[in-house]
């Protein structure tokens, strides 16, 4: 007889496949059964977290901590709200785990400031302060940023996709898929590049290369 898996116990199964992230030598971080575990680069393992609820793990610039977040309420059916998940922190060394921002259930507030479906986090190339994404509107996500030791959040753009250059002379600036509408002719969803404070630096275009393109400038 084949046995149904709670929502909650399918998306543990789920997360046991997650990619790892490498970041420059540092190590690698990945997903296995809802908990991350940090590989360093001799190929030693250690499991960070244990409670079955972990996903998006990112492993800063300078290896010492590694961002993900973590399940707190699964999807709701009823109103088709996202999943609840917090903002987390945890050292690659002392293991000493820090929440960053508790996720909420979606509202009637404004979409900037509901902290609903936190999802995607990654790091300033200094490792100071880590980006995420949130759900917003219902033709685009938001981008948030709160610092790395703990602090307020703030929202920071919109944004389908976030990314931050690494190198080059936008280094710092963010990568994000933001939905336009031309001028009588529909919408579209280029990359676009923005300060850390939100200010529009410039289009990009479309493209699976956008972000080597931008770090190629110097």
């Amino acid at each position: 007889m084949k046995t149904k898996l709670s929502g909650f116990v399918a998306l543990c199964a789920a997360l046991s496949f997650q990619v790892s992230y490498a970041t420059d030598g540092h190590g690698t971080v990945a997903v296995q059964q809802g908990n991350v575990v940090y590989t360093a680069p001799s190929g030693a393992t250690r499991v960070l977290t244990e409670t079955g609820a972990d996903d998006n793990p990112m492993l800063s610039p300078d290896g010492k901590l590694v961002a993900f977040t973590r399940l707190t309420r699964q999807a709701n059916e009823q109103d088709g709200g996202p999943p609840v998940r917090d903002l987390w922190v945890i050292g690659v060394d002392d293991q000493k785990a820090k929440k960053l921002v508790t996720g909420e259930p979606e509202g009637n507030e404004d979409p900037e400031h509901v902290l609903a479906g936190i999802s995607g986090p990654v790091f300033s190339p200094d490792s100071t302060t880590v980006y995420f994404m949130t759900a917003a509107w219902a033709t685009s996500s938001a981008i948030h940023s709160v610092p790395s030791t703990g602090g307020p959040q703030r929202y920071v753009t919109s944004g389908n996709s976030l990314s931050v250059v690494r190198h080059g002379k936008f280094a710092g600036a963010l990568m994000v898929a933001q939905h336009r509408y031309m001028d009588g002719h529909g919408s579209w969803d280029p990359q676009v590049l923005v300060s850390p404070a939100g200010k529009k630096i410039k289009v990009i275009g479309q493209g699976p290369r956008a972000l080597q393109s931008v770090e190629s400038e110097h």
